[in-house]
């Protein structure tokens, strides 16, 4: 156990667990884990926020099977059973299946169907939801969906971009609840700027923005993660290596069992930070913050998200074959797409040798022949790792 020098908070990095339910039992060994995110702009799910807790998903929304299956479903990959999960659809038996021949039973995560006429039932969210009571939320949902804002980095006493008055090129401005930098626009000249007040005219009129100085020479983004206990407690689960696209949208991460320790004392300041911050408001649970380096080497914290974010379970399921299977690189791809049926990039997935290949989740296009997967792969190495996601999706 390591205490900050800068405030006290220790942060815990010997806590044993394997599966995240095993952390949750602890503090809510009643809730289920509900792995659903509300949408303000999708008319296919049931969890729709329209008038408070509004998030600002893309336009158009995302397609009902990203809503309800691909991005639920990997939420509960490597999750465990001590804790229960609910979604409005099944994980496929074929899914769990795969799940349970790499992790066990004890990590198959144990589910049942969102029953909406419950009101006993206690939940832990990954987005404050509208449609379920306050007193059915774990975490206050108004507390949660404060912590949520982009307004909330300034408040964490770490390094990080200036907050400016209004735009000033270049410079970045959020909407204070995107997520996945869905909501960030990078804004260099007059132009750029036209087209998002353009943009959030037709999609976010009301919508409040947040303005931060640019960070120059940015050469690496770290997802981080720990849990806050509800005592007040830290513990360290790791980083990743995030991943964007041209478009700047998060589409995996890159995990290293090296980096775990080597960047450990650098990062621990803005972990404690945040993570005392969070808990002195009320939040328990899985925690992700962006930290960014520059050129110079200076680290600066981008983001904060108090939930699990899309990168957890391939983090949790690195930790485990780092330490089970002496897979120490590992890579995570979001939305891939496989040329066959699930059972069949399941099979193909399972016959990799010298790798640890896993699917997080997957949705069947029949109809086009395809299957949209999140997938990941641990090895001894990122070349190795390269060669696999070849294999299977050319």
């Amino acid at each position: 156990m390591d205490p900050d020098p800068d405030n006290n908070i220790i942060i815990d990095t010997e806590f044993e667990f394997e599966f995240l339910a095993q952390l949750y039992r602890q503090d809510a060994p009643d809730s289920v884990l509900l792995t659903e995110y509300p949408s303000s702009n999708s008319l296919e799910t049931y969890f729709q926020n329209r008038d408070r807790f509004i998030i600002h998903d893309p336009f158009p929304p995302p397609s009902v099977d990203l809503l309800t299956q691909l991005g639920p479903h990997h939420l509960m990959c490597g999750w465990g059973s001590d804790v229960k999960v609910t979604s409005q659809v099944a994980p496929s038996e074929a899914l769990l299946e795969h799940w349970k021949s790499i992790f066990g039973s004890e990590g198959v995560p144990r589910w049942e169907s969102f029953d909406s006429a419950d009101r006993e039932k206690s939940y832990l969210t990954i987005f404050p939801h509208e449609k379920i009571s306050a007193s059915q939320q774990a975490v206050n949902p108004e507390v949660n969906y404060f912590l949520h804002s982009k307004e909330v980095i300034e408040k964490i006493a770490c390094p990080q971009a200036a907050v400016l008055p209004r735009v000033s090129y270049p410079c970045v401005a959020k909407l204070t609840h995107g997520y996945a930098a869905l909501g960030n626009f990078f804004l260099r000249n007059s132009e750029d700027e036209r087209e998002m007040r353009n943009r959030l005219a037709d999609q976010w009129p009301d919508a409040k923005l947040v303005i931060n100085s640019m960070i120059e020479n940015i050469v690496d983004d770290f997802g981080v993660q720990f849990y806050v206990q509800k005592n007040g407690g830290v513990i360290w689960l790791g980083l990743t290596e995030q991943q964007f696209d041209d478009s700047f949208r998060w589409c995996g991460g890159v995990y290293s069992h090296d980096q775990q320790t080597n960047l450990f004392e650098s990062l621990r300041p803005f972990v404690a930070a945040t993570g005392d911050y969070l808990a002195r408001r009320g939040y328990f649970g899985v925690a992700g913050i962006d930290v960014v380096q520059n050129s110079s080497g200076n680290m600066f914290l981008v983001d904060v998200n108090p939930r699990l974010t899309g990168v957890s379970p391939f983090l949790i399921a690195s930790r485990i074959f780092a330490k089970k299977e002496g897979w120490k690189e590992g890579v995570y791809h979001a939305s891939l797409k496989f040329q066959g049926t699930m059972d069949e990039l399941i099979s193909k997935v399972e016959s990799v040798s010298k790798a640890r290949a896993m699917v997080l989740s997957a949705v069947e296009r029949t109809k086009q022949g395809f299957t949209i997967c999140h997938f990941s792969v641990n090895s001894d190495s990122q070349e190795r790792n390269r060669e696999v996601v070849s294999e299977i999706f050319g």
